[in-house]
């Protein structure tokens, strides 16, 4: 008997949010290469004064800027930041969201990609000073070209999250 000691899916919700992190992030270098700005970068600007004073209040900036590590307004950095926060979304759609969500899973990738940019469009970037959906600084091009990239990285997920399980965890015949 084969006895499952930790939650089933997470290999496939890291290899998963991996690829759709990294498509996003290629689609938004492809704006970059067009000069088409896309408000990419506001959560980082948005935790900065709250995490700054404790990471250095903890040493853990010390030690960063010891070992060599980039600086927070490096692009290296806003990469790493980008990255990190793609992994830890699709952790959170693995746990909470793909479980809950309806539907198959093109669908629950376009309902999560509605709950977070409706967060992002109404809360983050208003609290940064770019407006609703970054009105304030971005063209309607930009916002388009966010939206839709945002919305590529959840669906991605989502479809590669439900290829990976189906994959590791075939269904039987019945």
């Amino acid at each position: 008997m084969i006895i499952e000691t930790r939650r089933p899916g997470l290999g496939a919700a890291l290899a998963a949010g991996s690829i759709a992190i990294v498509l996003n992030t290629l689609a938004l270098k492809a704006a970059d290469l067009i000069s088409l700005p896309t408000g990419n970068g506001v959560l980082l600007r948005l935790i900065t004064p709250w995490l700054a004073p404790l990471l250095r209040g903890s040493g853990v900036a010390g030690a960063w800027a010891a070992a060599g590590g980039p600086a927070a307004e490096s692009p290296g950095f806003l990469t790493g930041f980008h990255l990190a926060v793609g992994i830890l979304m699709a952790i959170a759609y693995w746990l909470a969201f793909e479980p809950r969500l309806p539907g198959r899973p093109v669908v629950k990738g376009l309902l999560y990609a509605l709950a977070v940019w409706l967060l992002n469009a109404f809360a983050v970037l208003p609290a940064t000073g770019e407006g609703i959906a970054g009105a304030a600084h971005l063209t309607v091009a930009g916002m388009i070209w966010f939206a839709a990239v945002h919305t590529l990285f959840f669906v991605a997920l989502a479809v590669l999250y439900a290829d990976f399980r189906a994959t590791r965890h075939p269904r039987l015949p019945k």
